[in-house]
C-alpha cells in the first residue's frame, strides 16, 4: 500500500503519532529505499548503510510526536534523518570511508540479456570509483550533492531539509559537482597509471 493522499497521509501520521506500528510502517515504506541510499554517502559498508537507516528510522519513530505538520512530512523526515547520519558521521569521523560497490543496480544495464560476468565486473569498479569521489567531496558540500543528482530533490526541497536559502544549496551544489568532477579525473589518471603496470588475471575467474 503506497501512501499517495494527503489526507490519508496525514491520518497515518496521527495514528503512527498514537503508537500505531503499522500505521508508521504504511507512512515510511516509500521512503526507505531513499533513506538507504542517503545512508551509502555516511557509511563505511553496506551493513553499515543498513544500520544506519536502521537507527535513523528507529530515531524517526521516536521523534514522531513532535512533528507538528508545520512543514511537508518528507522534509520533517529528511531532517531528522540527516541529523541521525551526522551524529553519526561524527562518531566515525578517523574510520576509512568504503563504499559498497554493488548499491543501485536495478534498471542500470543497458545490454540485451544477461550481462557477462566482465560487464559485471566493469559497472561495479565504475560505481566503486564514483561513490569513491562522492566520499571524497567535503562533508560541507556532500549531503547536497547526494540529495539533488542521486535521489533528485528539488533546490527547494533539500533547501527545507538542509535549513538553508536556496541559494546556499545552489552554491554548494555547483562546488560539490567541481569536487567531484576533479575527484574522478584523479581517479581516471591513477587507474591509467595502474593499468599500465597490472595485469589483471581474468581467465578462470570465478565471479559472483
Amino acid at each position: 500500500m503506497l501512501v499517495s493522499d494527503t489526507a490519508h497521509s496525514d491520518d497515518l501520521i496521527r495514528s503512527a503519532q498514537e503508537g500505531d506500528v503499522r500505521a508508521f510502517e504504511l507512512l515510511i515504506e516509500t521512503h526507505i529505499p531513499r533513506l538507504r541510499r542517503f545512508a551509502r554517502s555516511f557509511a563505511h559498508s553496506d551493513a553499515d548503510a543498513d544500520d544506519l537507516a536502521q537507527e535513523a528510522l528507529i530515531k524517526v519513530y521516536r521523534s514522531l510526536r513532535s512533528y507538528r505538520f508545520e512543514s511537508s512530512f518528507s522534509t520533517w523526515l529528511y531532517r531528522v534523518t540527516k541529523n541521525c547520519f551526522m551524529d553519526a558521521q561524527r562518531a566515525m569521523a578517523s574510520r576509512e570511508r568504503v563504499v559498497d560497490a554493488l548499491a543501485n543496480d536495478a534498471g542500470k544495464d543497458r545490454a540485451e540479456g544477461a550481462p557477462s560476468p566482465d560487464e559485471l565486473l566493469l559497472k561495479a569498479e565504475e560505481r566503486a570509483h564514483l561513490w569513491a569521489a562522492i566520499g571524497r567531496v567535503s562533508a560541507e558540500f556532500r549531503s547536497v550533492l547526494v540529495l539533488c543528482d542521486v535521489e533528485g530533490f528539488a533546490i527547494a526541497e533539500v533547501a527545507a531539509i538542509e535549513k538553508l536559502p536556496e541559494g546556499t544549496v545552489k552554491s554548494r551544489l555547483h562546488r560539490a559537482r567541481t569536487q567531484l568532477a576533479r575527484r574522478l579525473q584523479d581517479g581516471a589518471r591513477i587507474g591509467n597509471q595502474s593499468a599500465s603496470t597490472t595485469v589483471l588475471p581474468m581467465e578462470g575467474m570465478d565471479l559472483p
